[in-house]
């Protein structure tokens, strides 16, 4: 297996063995398996409507989730950084139109692995049983998170937040996205940015 495509593996194979101990053997197989995808700033990976059946792991780069709602303006669920594992999982699991989008927000390189290439790794890897559900539960967590913080806390509450526990998103996401994440319009986002003592 050539060395630079060992390389771009590493960081996909660190990012499982929090979850789980793989062997030597064992990465061997789930190298195998990923395949390496390039997305442009702005090109979708996912649109509302289509059948999601990969899950992708962000080698660079990264993503947003995001929905229409009933007024046709686009909703961010979430983002995705380098060294995380994004999906439409819920089109994933049950073969359904997905309804979310997944966008490059930055030039993207992901490694990918389709729904029958990861039933033959469980197969062959079975403890990838259980990563596969650790990435279900993350998943559903994130999603969560969002939820609460949207009852829970204003918008500049949740803004300082972010700014304390992930700055770097802050720095690199458009306005409009992040606007949109936490449920308020551009304009009144600037509003809190002027507020807020960095």
């Amino acid at each position: 297996m050539p060395q630079l495509y060992q390389n771009k593996m590493k960081n996909l194979i660190q990012s499982i063995n929090q979850f789980i101990s793989l062997t030597k053997a064992e990465e061997k197989e789930v190298i195998a398996k990923f395949n390496t995808e390039t997305f442009s700033k702005n090109e979708f990976i996912l649109k509302h409507g289509q059948y999601c059946s990969k899950i992708y792991f962000i080698n660079k780069g990264k993503l947003r989730i995001f929905y229409l709602d009933d007024k046709g303006d686009e909703v961010t669920c979430f983002f995705a950084n380098e060294n995380e594992f994004i999906s439409s999982y819920s089109s994933f699991l049950t073969h359904t139109p997905s309804k979310e989008n997944l966008q490059a927000i930055q030039d993207c390189e992901l490694l990918s692995i389709t729904k029958t290439q990861m039933e033959q790794l469980s197969d062959d890897v079975p403890k990838i049983h259980q990563f596969r559900r650790m990435i279900a539960e993350n998943l559903f967590i994130a999603m969560e998170r969002r939820v609460a913080m949207l009852q829970s806390q204003s918008a500049q509450e949740a803004y300082e937040n972010i700014l304390k526990e992930n700055p770097e998103l802050i720095l690199n996401i458009p306005q409009q996205y992040l606007a949109s994440f936490l449920g308020i319009t551009p304009q009144h986002l600037s509003r809190i940015r002027k507020n807020t003592t960095y």
